[in-house]
């Protein structure tokens, strides 16, 4: 009950800047731009995002330890439930049912469930960081953007540098009245976390996680991409890439269920800054996102049917094979 108004607050949110994006815009023209749309590009567009996930699902199960040998579909089964949730309830309830769903479901146990996702959000983090450069390179930006990519910049350095200082340090050695406390047990829960955090020793391993973080941002790219394509659209070259680095910013804490209202209102604005019409600009906002969350989320409900299906299953089959016996 509790977070009752919390939820309110924020769909109140997500109204207002919708409408803000309503305003001065002939709905008749805009729903006469969406209707142009191509049906192939917009498949492409989804199947780019679509290969999010199957990236992504790579990500993590090349962050696990190495002592810990996990099948990739429990993997990729545990990363479409986080997705589904990241997409459909607020910050953090997303975050938390993906911990949740990779130490039962990939059964790795909470700890390093939470230093896998901690390892992905480091990851992602210097894949914007690249993006964002890319934009404040290439891209004539406002100022107030200019500043606020300097402020994720550094804000993903400090977090880096406690997680390598984390990963290098050597775990102590921790008395038994010290553990009883509750800061003996924070430090010594810390401690079997950042053991867990190997992949930040491991050049090789790191310089692969961060390859498969660039191609999860260069797939969302193409997706951008093949909307733009779908309305025969000719926009500057670095379009996609503006669009994609507003999004990085405006979405780095959804505080909306699947950023409904807040990835409209952000992908809109950048458009007129590309100098589109109102209307071919929310035609374009609500199309692109739409074609994420049709993988991002329409995959977690697939993969729980599947699953939900074969437990059944086994359930049926086990009750038979005991009648049997």
């Amino acid at each position: 009950m509790k977070k009752t108004p919390f939820i309110i607050v924020l769909w109140v949110i997500a109204a207002g800047l919708f409408y803000l994006c309503l305003q001065s815009i002939d709905l008749d023209q805009a729903w006469n731009e969406l209707s142009k749309a191509t049906p192939s590009w917009l498949f492409w567009a989804v199947f780019f995002n679509a290969c999010i996930l199957g990236i992504w699902a790579s990500l993590w199960y090349l962050l696990l330890p190495k002592k810990l040998s996990v099948p990739f579909i429990r993997i990729f089964q545990a990363n479409s439930f986080m997705s589904t949730s990241c997409n459909t309830i607020p910050f953090p309830g997303g975050h938390a049912v993906g911990v949740m769903a990779l130490a039962r479901r990939a059964k790795v146990g909470h700890t390093v469930a939470l230093s896998v996702l901690a390892l992905d959000q480091l990851m992602e983090g210097f894949a914007k960081i690249f993006v964002l450069s890319l934009v404040a390179i290439f891209v004539p930006l406002p100022e107030r953007m200019g500043q606020a990519i300097l402020v994720f910049i550094v804000a993903i350095g400090f977090f880096a540098s406690i997680m390598f200082y984390l990963a290098h340090k050597k775990p102590g050695t921790r008395e038994g009245k010290e553990t009883g406390s509750f800061a003996g047990k924070l430090r010594a829960f810390v401690s079997r976390w950042s053991a867990h955090l190997e992949v930040l020793r491991d050049m090789r391993i790191f310089s692969l996680g961060l390859l498969l973080a660039l191609l999860m941002m260069f797939a969302q790219t193409l997706g951008i991409w093949a909307v733009q394509k779908s309305l025969n659209l000719d926009l500057p070259v670095w379009a996609p890439i503006l669009v994609m680095g507003a999004l990085n910013l405006a979405t780095v804490l959804p505080i909306t269920p699947g950023n409904f209202g807040v990835y409209e209102g952000t992908a809109f604005l950048v458009y007129q800054f590309c100098g589109l019409t109102p209307e071919l600009a929310l035609s374009l906002a609500l199309l692109q996102h739409l074609c994420f969350l049709v993988p991002m989320v329409g995959t977690g409900y697939l993969v729980l049917l599947f699953v939900t299906s074969a437990q059944k299953d086994n359930l049926s089959e086990e009750k038979w094979v005991a009648d049997e016996t």
